[in-house]
This record gives C-alpha cells, sequence and structure tokens, in this order.
C-alpha cells in the first residue's frame, strides 16, 4: 500500500512537472480583469406580437400549469432537502470527530446514543499545494458545524508563481464562502451540496456565485476519502475546483495527501496536496 501511493505521487509529480512554465497566474488574472473592463452589455428591444386571440376561459389552462409547477417545486425540495418523516437518515447525529467510537464518520445513527452528543463542531484543516518548483500554493478551510442539519465553510487559496527567467513572482488569492448541507448523512458515509460565493483579491476583487457537491467515504477503520467539486464564474470567466482526499485518521487530527485541480479563465493549476487537520 505504501509503496503504491509512493508510485502514484511520483508520477502525479513528473506529470506536474511537465506542465508549461508559461505565467499561468498572470494569464488568469489578465482573462479576468479583461471581461471586468470589456463591460460589454448589449440591451436589445424584443418586440412582442399580439397573438391575436383575447378570449376563453384559461382557468383549466392556469389550473395544469399550476399543477406542474407544484410538482416540480416539490420533486426539487425532494432532491435538495429530503424527507424528515420518511428517511431515518437525516435525523444522523453529528459525531465529536470521525472514528471517536472505532466506526463512526461524521454522522452516527439517532438509535446509537440517547442524545446529541454534539451540538458544536469545528473542522480545520491545511493542505500545501505543490506542481514544480515554479508553482505552489497552500489551502487552508474552515468548516463550522453548529448542528447537524448543515454547517458552514470557508476556504482560502493561495497561488504562487515564480517566472523562471526574471525570478518575479506572481500571487492569486482566491477565496470561498459557502453554505453547505448534506443530503445523505449515514455513519459511512455522507454527501450533499454547497452553495455561496468566491472572490479573487489582489488587484481583481471581483466575486461570483457558486454552486457544488461534496462526498466522504469512511472505507475502512481510521481511513476516509474525501471528494469535492465547485463551479462558478467570475465575470464570465470559469473558476472551478476540483479535489480528491484520503485521510487517515488519528483521535482528533488527520494526516492526508491528494489531488486538487482548479480552472481560473482558460488555465487550469494542478497540484499534489499533503498536509492535516483537527476536529474541535
Amino acid at each position: 500500500m505504501k509503496n503504491s501511493c509512493v508510485i502514484i505521487l511520483s508520477i502525479l509529480f513528473l506529470v506536474f512537472s511537465m506542465d508549461s512554465f508559461s505565467q499561468k497566474i498572470g494569464q488568469s488574472k489578465s482573462e479576468i480583469k479583461s471581461k471586468s473592463d470589456s463591460g460589454d452589455h448589449h440591451s436589445g428591444k424584443r418586440s412582442h406580437s399580439s397573438s391575436g386571440y383575447d378570449g376563453g376561459d384559461n382557468s383549466f389552462g392556469n389550473l395544469i400549469a399550476s399543477g406542474i409547477i407544484q410538482g416540480f417545486m416539490f420533486v426539487t425540495y425532494y432532491a435538495a432537502i429530503g424527507d424528515y418523516e420518511l428517511e431515518d437518515h437525516l435525523r444522523s447525529h453529528l459525531t465529536n470527530y470521525p472514528f471517536y467510537n472505532g466506526k463512526s464518520g461524521n454522522y452516527e445513527h439517532p438509535d446509537a446514543v440517547p442524545v446529541p452528543i454534539k451540538y458544536l463542531r469545528f473542522d480545520l484543516e491545511n493542505q500545501f499545494l505543490n506542481n514544480n518548483q515554479n508553482l505552489f500554493g497552500n489551502h487552508l478551510k474552515l468548516k463550522i458545524r453548529p448542528m447537524q442539519y448543515f454547517y458552514l465553510q470557508g476556504d482560502f487559496f493561495q497561488l504562487v508563481e515564480q517566472d523562471k527567467w526574471t525570478r518575479a513572482h506572481s500571487n492569486l488569492s482566491l477565496f470561498n464562502f459557502n453554505l453547505c448541507y448534506d443530503r445523505f448523512r449515514f455513519e459511512n458515509f455522507n454527501f450533499g451540496w454547497t452553495v455561496g460565493v468566491n472572490y479573487i483579491g489582489n488587484e481583481i476583487n471581483e466575486a461570483g456565485f457558486s454552486y457544488g457537491l461534496n462526498a466522504e467515504l469512511f472505507i475502512a477503520k481510521n481511513v476516509s476519502i474525501y471528494s469535492s467539486a465547485k463551479w462558478s464564474s467570475i465575470n464570465k470567466a470559469v473558476v472551478n475546483e476540483f479535489q480528491i482526499q484520503p485521510k487517515y485518521h488519528i483521535g482528533r487530527f488527520f494526516v492526508s495527501f491528494g489531488y486538487e485541480h482548479l480552472k481560473i479563465g482558460k488555465p487550469y493549476f494542478d497540484f499534489i496536496s499533503m498536509g492535516g487537520g483537527i476536529y474541535l
């Protein structure tokens, strides 16, 4: 197992090292900024023609339309939120930390303990990101879980790129602020969605709407695999994120390594990540 992980990391490092040494950060920033400065908003006028039909009792058609809308809203609500009367896993309790009892992940069955054992939890982690000697970064993440029903998440990416000729540095700061909801809350698996905003600092100072999905699978004692994806755009430039991260849990702490992919404008950034975290 250890040899396999070393081989995988070595292959990923070699692949990332073959990336173009062009200034990706500068390209991303200039692309987003240029789209912001262009500000081309064409306000075309649309002509509305009359159908020529002005009469008739349309109550039956309105009734059908209303039924379709209500049905769509019900299906959407059920898909996103769930039915707390029929789905026991939605009442699962938040744990103190994964594997606190040797088997449960982020949640445990409501019948496992007489009362919820945790009402507030903070998940803090930091990942060092490496692509090659000229491109690296850091990913700081905080999850605030006030209860088992939802949580808040903040992410801060700091990317640094060095020009191999001039040795000058370019920096890019990316922030995420999200409301998160786990649609499925089982002892060994959770899956949910996120919605919020992201923001690029430096001299860009622009924000955009974001949405995403995330999941964590607790596959063996003290071992889990976390994955997430977020999609967004800032000034019509794509800002997407993807992460997959195996974790090894040691009490309230964990260590991890994995892969993170960012696409900011046309350039993309692939990193090997290594770090850890704590549950408070």
